[in-house]
C-alpha cells in the first residue's frame, strides 16, 4: 500500500475520532422530586413524603391538581413518570400535577378502620395484630398532610386518591368518612376482608344519603377473585346519584400486582376524559372556543382552569401562521393574562404585532420579555431592528 493510500485510509478514521471527540453527551434530565419527613401528633410517629413537582414548577406561579398515592414507596416512580409523559405538549391527556407519595410504616394498622383478627375466613392473630388504626390515619391525612401540602405548594383544590389493594379498603372508608376530600377516587384491585367488609356493606347507604355526591370513581381489578369489587361496581350501578361519574376496568391479562400501570393510566384519562384537545390537528381554535372549553372544565372540577402556557402559544401560532393576525393576537393576550411572568408569551405578542405592522407595540412587548428574559437573544436582535426602523 503506498504512502497516499495510507494516509487516505487514516483520514476518514481520523474525521471519525474526532467528530467523537466533539460529540458531547446528553445528560439524563433531573426528575423535579422533593422528601420529607411530618412529625405526626395524630399518628405519634414521623411519616416519610415524596413530591414529584411539574417540570416548570419552578418557573411559573401556576397551580396544581395533587394526586395522594397509598403504598407511595411502590407507585411514586411510575406514576410521576405517568404524570409528566400524559400532561405534556404532545399528548395532552391531563394537566400538570403534583404527586404525594405516602410512604408505609405499617400497612395493615393504617389501611384497616376496624380491628379484626379475621384474614380469608381465619383469625390470624400474628398477621392482623395492628389492625384498625386506619381512622388515626385519616386524621394525620385529613388534618395534617394535606393542609402542610397545600400550604408550602402551590395546590389546585382538585384532589385524588390512588389506592391498591389493602389500601383500597381505606380509600372506599376515606370516602365514606369525608366525601369532600379527594375529588376522584382511584381503586385498585381493592381487599376488604374479615371485620372491615362493614365498610363495604355501609357503601350502599353512604351512597343513598348522598345524592347530590359529585366526584368520580376508578374501580379495577386483574384476572382474580372479582366478589369484592363486583359488590362495589353493582352498588354503584344501583344507588350512585347521577352526579357521580364512575368507570371499571377488568384487566384479564394482569394480575393484582400488575394491574396498578395501566389501571393509572386508564384512570387519569377517565377523570380527564373531557380535558384533550390534539395540538397537531390543523383545526384552528378563536380565543372565544379556547376559553369555552376552558370553563366547561373549570364548571366540570369546581375551579378556575386556564389554558397553559405552551397550549395557547401554540394556538396563536397557529391562527398567525393562517394570516388571522388578529385572532392569534387575542389568543396571545389570553396568554398574557393567564401567564403574566412567561417571557416567552409577551415576545410571541410582540411578533404579531410586528406582522401586524404595528411597530409601537411590538416594540413594548419585546421590552418587556427581554426585561422578564435579559438572555431571550433572538428578542434582542428582532427589538434592535424594530427601534432602528422606528428612528427613520
Amino acid at each position: 500500500m503506498t504512502l497516499t493510500k495510507k494516509i487516505c485510509c487514516l483520514i476518514p478514521l481520523f474525521i471519525l475520532s474526532f467528530q467523537f471527540v466533539q460529540a458531547q453527551l446528553e445528560t439524563i434530565p433531573v426528575n423535579n422530586d422533593k422528601a420529607f419527613l411530618i412529625n405526626s401528633k395524630v399518628l405519634n410517629e414521623p411519616r416519610s413524603i415524596w413530591i414529584h413537582l411539574p417540570f416548570d414548577y419552578n418557573s411559573t406561579n401556576d397551580s396544581y391538581p395533587v394526586i395522594y398515592l397509598l403504598d407511595g414507596e411502590g407507585h411514586f416512580k411510575y406514576v410521576s413518570e405517568l404524570v409528566d409523559y400524559l400532561s405534556s405538549y404532545d399528548r395532552n391527556r391531563i394537566p400538570e400535577m403534583i404527586v404525594v407519595a405516602i410512604l408505609n410504616v405499617d400497612r395493615t394498622r393504617d389501611f384497616t378502620p376496624i380491628h379484626s383478627l379475621l384474614f380469608n375466613g381465619k383469625v390470624d392473630s400474628l398477621r392482623m395484630a395492628n389492625t384498625g388504626g386506619g381512622t388515626k390515619f385519616l386524621q394525620f391525612i385529613q388534618n395534617e398532610l394535606v393542609p402542610h401540602v397545600d400550604k408550602n405548594f402551590r395546590t389546585a383544590p382538585y384532589r385524588i386518591l390512588a389506592a391498591h389493594s389493602l389500601a383500597g379498603l381505606f380509600g372506599l372508608y376515606t370516602k365514606e368518612m369525608n366525601p369532600d376530600l379527594f375529588k376522584s377516587t382511584i381503586l385498585m384491585s381493592p381487599a376488604i376482608y374479615g371485620g372491615n367488609t362493614e365498610i363495604l356493606d355501609n357503601f350502599k347507604p353512604f351512597l343513598k344519603n348522598h345524592q347530590n355526591l359529585s366526584g368520580k370513581f376508578f374501580i379495577s381489578i386483574g384476572n382474580e377473585n372479582t366478589q369484592t369489587v363486583d359488590s362495589i361496581v353493582y352498588q354503584l350501578k344501583m344507588f350512585a346519584p347521577k352526579t357521580i361519574d364512575w368507570d371499571f376496568k377488568k384487566y384479564e391479562d394482569e394480575n393484582h400486582f400488575s394491574v396498578t400501570y395501566k389501571s393509572m393510566f386508564d384512570a387519569l384519562k377517565f377523570i380527564y376524559k373531557d380535558w384533550f384537545i390534539d395540538n397537531y390537528s390543523a383545526a384552528k381554535l378563536t380565543s372565544k372556543e379556547i376559553q369555552l372549553h376552558f370553563d366547561k372544565l373549570s364548571d366540570e372540577f369546581g375551579y378556575t382552569i386556564k389554558g397553559g402556557e405552551d397550549f395557547l402559544n401554540s394556538q396563536g401560532y397557529k391562527q398567525l401562521r393562517s394570516n388571522n393576525i388578529d385572532a392569534a393576537i387575542e389568543i396571545f393576550k389570553q396568554n398574557i393574562k393567564n401567564h403574566p411572568e412567561s417571557w416567552n408569551a409577551y415576545d410571541s405578542m410582540g411578533e404579531a404585532y410586528m406582522i401586524k405592522g404595528e411597530r409601537h407595540l411590538a416594540i413594548e412587548n419585546y421590552e418587556k420579555s427581554i426585561s422578564l428574559n435579559p438572555n431571550n437573544d433572538d428578542g434582542k436582535k428582532v427589538l434592535e431592528k424594530l427601534k432602528s426602523e422606528n428612528n427613520r
